[in-house]
């Protein structure tokens, strides 16, 4: 279950908000069906009392989606309707040279794009594991960018020592995907260029690895 739930985070987060609302009808509805109910007195004032109480929680849950946490949720909405689009031709400066690229230059290759910060324990406990999956399946056509809006001073020693065979790049800024503090972000881009799935949170590297097979 743990793992259902790390894999899947970002579809969860998606349609949450519209899952809360349904709940919210349903709870509604409920109540007053027991109120006007030909039920016993106990029995409509102990279901109404519980639909309520299943009704606050989940209006907590919404002021929750649609406030503090209103940032990834209208991302991963965004990201979850653009599966199957074009994914935007991110300019950024590689950590090892200082030169600047695009993302459009990997066209032809699976590109598996890993949003990460150094303030990010799991960030930086995944880079290993992004590390060894680009060296089992570089053979096969994977490219692994790991982006952050870091000076490159700062992330250069950690990619160097965790994630050495990936590209590791640095971006001015996530404005064009805005994830705030959320991270990890993870893109799955097939060889034509378009989103094919997305994570949140650090992964295993087995889920990695069925992401990608269908696509290299």
């Amino acid at each position: 279950m743990e793992e259902f739930f790390r894999e899947n985070v970002g579809k969860i987060a998606a349609w949450l908000p519209l899952f809360l609302v349904v709940l919210v009808a349903v709870a509604g509805v409920v109540a007053w069906r027991l109120w006007m109910s030909n039920r016993k007195t106990w029995v409509k004032v102990v279901g109404v009392v519980t639909a309520l109480s299943g009704l606050g929680f989940v209006v907590v849950a919404l002021f929750v989606a649609y406030g503090p946490m209103s940032p990834l949720f209208t991302n991963v909405q965004r990201l979850q309707l653009s599966i199957g689009e074009p994914v935007r031709d991110v300019r950024f400066q590689l950590v090892q040279d200082g030169s600047v690229i695009q993302l459009s230059q990997y066209k032809g290759k699976v590109v598996l794009v890993n949003l990460w910060a150094t303030w990010c324990p799991p960030c930086i406990a995944e880079l290993p594991t992004l590390n060894r999956l680009q060296t089992a399946y570089r053979e096969q056509g994977l490219v692994v960018v790991t982006l952050s809006d870091e000076a490159p001073a700062s992330i250069g020693a950690f990619v160097k020592q965790r994630s050495p065979e990936t590209v590791n790049g640095r971006v001015d800024s996530f404005d064009w995907l805005p994830i705030r503090d959320f991270r990890p972000f993870t893109l799955i881009i097939d060889r034509n260029g378009i989103l094919r799935d997305y994570m949140f949170a650090d992964q295993q590297f087995e889920t990695f690895e069925k992401k990608i097979r269908p696509y290299l």
